[in-house]
């Protein structure tokens, strides 16, 4: 009983995980301008116009995922140093 209780305890994080360290930060706008513009023959011509304008702050890492990066990062920087030094001296 105790191991059917641990089991559905790590399949509901397991589930959970994914929906919890992932995030959306994009925002889309939609902007429409109408404009009447009278004609020489007295009518009147509707003109509209629609605009989408898509924004994203950058790169969003989630919890898991900014670990995984930040560890990569630290692991890579020695090598980074050492290939630059070299590049400086040839």
């Amino acid at each position: 009983m105790r191991r059917l209780g641990t089991l559905l305890l790590l399949l509901v994080l397991a589930l959970g995980a994914g929906s919890a360290t992932t995030g959306c930060s994009s925002q889309t706008t939609t902007t429409t301008r109408t404009v009447d513009r009278p004609q020489s023959d007295g009518s009147v011509a509707r003109e509209t116009t629609t605009e989408e304008k898509s924004s994203d702050d950058g790169a969003h890492f989630g919890i898991l995922s900014g670990t995984v990066h930040a560890v990569g990062w630290v692991l890579a920087l020695p090598f980074r140093l050492v290939g630059g030094l070299i590049g400086i001296i040839f």
